[in-house]
């Protein structure tokens, strides 16, 4: 099982620098901290440039915790939006993975098991 948060924005002048600002800001107000964070050029269909973004874990080395990129042109004319004026980005992100590593859950399968002691610290 796997829950993923997606995000998609479009308006005028957005940017690759929007989408690193907005992503960048809810990573440190998510793990409340200011985190190293880096962005790695990857592929996705519908984004173009596309990219990974990892996070400094605390043990030193790099996590990925979500792909995102600029949203392709040929997606914004399928459904009627002109790329010529408007533009935008998207991410998604696995839910289970953020929260392994904002409370230090070491083993998925702790969210599957349905034991209501451990579920009951995430309200």
């Amino acid at each position: 099982m796997f829950h993923q948060m997606e995000g998609l924005i479009v308006d005028k002048n957005i940017s690759f620098t929007n989408l690193k600002g907005t992503l960048h800001d809810f990573l440190n107000n998510f793990f409340e901290e200011d985190l190293q964070v880096r962005f790695r050029p990857s592929y996705f269909p519908f984004t173009e440039p596309s990219a990974e973004v990892d996070v400094m874990g605390k043990n030193g080395k790099w996590l990925e915790v979500l792909g995102c990129g600029m949203v392709h042109p040929n997606v914004l004319r399928n459904v009627g939006i002109d790329p010529e004026v408007y533009s935008g980005f998207a991410f998604g992100m696995g839910m289970e993975r953020l929260t392994m590593l904002r409370y230090g859950v070491t083993d998925l399968r702790a969210f599957f098991e349905n034991d209501l002691r451990f579920l009951k610290q995430f309200k």
